[in-house]
């Protein structure tokens, strides 16, 4: 069993007093701190890019398999035996 340990990197960020301010009060109604807020916030948006790289990817190569007539399991078979 692996554990991991993330390690906390502090950086700063500016951003426009009104957006600042949204935040806040997001993460207060959300009973979380500013930190958690934003980290979470962040996370779920690498999350997002990475899901939709990946269904780029996933869409790429279902037009390959369509192309090469690989519509089913069985094809794909055929296809890497011949």
């Amino acid at each position: 069993m692996t554990t991991t340990t993330n390690t906390i990197k502090t950086i700063a960020i500016s951003l426009p007093a009104d957006l600042a301010d949204a935040v806040a009060r997001m993460a207060e109604r959300d009973g979380k701190t500013l930190d958690d807020f934003v980290a979470n916030s962040l996370r779920d948006a690498c999350k997002a890019d990475f899901d939709a790289q990946l269904a780029k990817i996933h869409e790429g190569w279902h037009l390959r398999m369509m192309r090469l007539g690989l519509f089913s399991e069985e094809d794909i078979f055929r296809y890497l035996e011949s």
